[in-house]
């Protein structure tokens, strides 16, 4: 999948499905038909939402991050840019992992390698599907690696 690219379908049924329920503004779960399901995108947008809960709270998620898709002219969906640029930063990976770690060691988290270093020292190793170890560059590169 072509993360920085595209989310793999086009967007128009999520369109019609995100049309407000009753005019309230509703974010109540849509049905998708098993046809127009996309388990790659669905897997995306699970892990962008948790990363975005855990790093500023489940009910103070930025309004710029609670939709981390948009529609492209031809009707492809992607990764918003400022998402991404944070994504590669590490800011949200720090904030996250800060939550887990003692005072001390979570404020020298300021990049991935301090992340995957402190993760380390607790036992945590962060692992691809392989079981090859992620890098800071895995981390840090474009086009993102989800």
């Amino acid at each position: 999948m072509d993360v920085e690219g595209s989310s793999g379908r086009d967007s128009s049924w999520r369109r019609a499905a995100a049309q407000d329920v009753g005019g309230r503004g509703s974010m109540e779960a849509q049905v998708v038909p098993l046809e127009l399901y996309d388990s790659a995108r669905a897997k995306i947008e699970a892990n962008l939402r948790w990363l975005f809960a855990k790093a500023y709270g489940k009910d103070h998620i930025p309004a710029d991050l609670r939709d981390p898709f948009y529609t492209d002219q031809y009707d492809q969906e992607h990764i918003k840019p400022p998402i991404l640029r944070l994504l590669l930063s590490g800011e949200l990976t720090c904030r996250v992992c800060a939550l887990i770690l003692p005072g001390g060691q979570a404020a020298a988290l300021h990049t991935h390698l301090s992340v995957l270093q402190a993760l380390s020292r607790r036992g945590v190793y962060v692992l691809e599907a392989g079981n090859s170890p992620v890098s800071d560059l895995d981390l840090s590169s474009s086009p993102i690696k989800m």
